[in-house]
């Protein structure tokens, strides 16, 4: 073999190892990122609402945090498709814990606003959540906590450019 052949081999097998590792990674995220939906879910079945899941929940306090907000940002925010957060917003609406108001420049635009009793429902959802990210993030350490939020801001950039495209 010559010295180029055997470099050519070589890459090509380093190619197929971080296409497995890629590959490892991937399920071993998607499989952590479900477990730890469905302890958010189990934490939150006490006192829950009835048909409202913790995405409910992350778009309504999104809303209480950016008073005024429309569904598209709310789309481009949460990274969901328009239907799915049209869905979310008339439960939320149903419930009486958001409400939507016609823009006063532009009708064609729903300006998104939480009642005082989706408020209260933002602040159960965040003790839920804040425990749950302490229980799972404390023992790391900030620099580690750091690291893991710069990769999947990484991550998050390369979902949104394949969306994209």
């Amino acid at each position: 073999m010559t010295k180029l052949t055997e470099q050519k081999a070589d890459q090509e097998t380093g190619n197929k190892v971080d296409q497995d590792y890629s590959v490892a990674t991937f399920v071993a995220f998607m499989t952590l990122f479900g477990s730890a939906q469905q302890a958010l879910k189990s934490r939150m079945q006490e006192e829950a609402e009835k048909g409202l899941g913790p995405l409910h929940m992350r778009a309504l306090c999104l809303c209480q945090r950016n008073p005024g907000s429309t569904q598209q940002w709310l789309v481009q925010a949460m990274g969901r498709d328009k239907g799915q957060i049209a869905r979310l917003i008339r439960e939320l609406e149903e419930r009486e814990f958001l409400t939507r108001t016609a823009d006063e420049r532009d009708k064609r635009v729903w300006r998104l606003a939480v009642t005082a009793e989706g408020d209260e429902k933002c602040q159960w959802f965040s003790v839920i959540e804040a425990q749950l990210a302490n229980d799972l993030f404390a023992g790391l350490g900030a620099k580690a906590c750091q690291q893991l939020e710069h990769t999947l801001n990484q991550l998050r950039a390369r979902i949104t450019v394949e969306a994209e495209s």
